[in-house]
């Protein structure tokens, strides 16, 4: 589906600085979207700005500050005077290890990136996509229906986000609301999850992030960017209340038919 400028669709992304997010950017822009990003990293955001042959608002801020998040709705809309889709991508793994000895302050902290953040986000921008009925896509993970040692914290609060998703599709029918669990992609928190999460994991859990990369068991960034960028302008409304597996080969060459079409 291919835009004019003046019908463009307005996509507001968060964690959009890296990763998944500036693949799923470079992908919407692609495709004609204006884009609102949000990121905490400025620099970033404005060297990925600098390449996208599209409209950009940047929002360097903490997503858990709900004040400067609900101000950068409203300009957003102010800008662009519509909102198409709500991508909530931004997420941290929070702490890790045994859940009787992790840290309660990063636990607290986790909720308010995982959980907290994507409801005020959603809450804020809700009233644009009624009147577009428009979209709201969670970046959730495997991890929120199937435990994992010393994931706790990252489990249970994309556990939330999935459970609220579902309640949103119950609750706003104009709104098409989903969570999107993009598979193991090649980003910094598997990086990071390899260098202090899986040396101390029980086996074979540990084992299992640790030859990853060997096994070619790493999805790109872009590759999972397209597929979120496809979810937020193209994913049925029938699929509102669903978790989206992006490991599924269908739905990766239905995103890939989309991009060059």
């Amino acid at each position: 589906m291919n835009h004019s400028p003046k019908n463009s669709p307005v996509v507001l992304l968060t964690g959009a600085s890296r990763g998944i997010g500036a693949g799923a950017a470079r992908a919407l822009a692609a495709r004609g979207a204006k884009l609102a990003l949000l990121a905490r990293s400025e620099e970033a955001l404005k060297a990925l700005a600098g390449e996208l042959p599209t409209e950009v608002l940047l929002g360097a801020l903490d997503v858990t500050d709900q004040e400067a998040t609900a101000r950068f709705v409203r300009q957003a809309l102010e800008r662009f005077g519509r909102l198409d889709a709500l991508v909530n991508n931004a997420g941290i793994l929070g702490p890790t290890g045994p859940t009787a000895e992790t840290d309660l302050a990063e636990w607290r902290r986790a909720v308010e990136v995982n959980l907290l953040a994507p409801l005020t986000l959603t809450r804020c921008a809700l009233g644009a996509l009624r009147e577009s009925r428009g979209r709201v896509i969670q970046v959730s993970t495997g991890a929120a229906v199937q435990p994992l040692p010393h994931f706790g914290a990252y489990c249970a609060t994309k556990a939330g986000l999935t459970q609220l998703a579902r309640v949103l599709a119950l609750e706003e029918p104009a709104v098409t609301t989903l969570c999107f669990s993009p598979g193991v992609v090649d980003t910094g928190m598997q990086e990071k999850i390899r260098r202090e999460a899986a040396p101390r994991m029980p086996e074979p859990w540990g084992r299992f992030f640790l030859d990853l990369p060997r096994q070619g068991g790493l999805q790109s960034p872009e590759s999972a960017g397209l597929t979120l960028a496809w979810l937020a302008l193209e994913a049925p409304r029938e699929w509102s209340g669903q978790m989206v597996d992006g490991a599924d080969e269908k739905l990766r060459r239905q995103a890939e038919a989309w991009a060059c079409g």
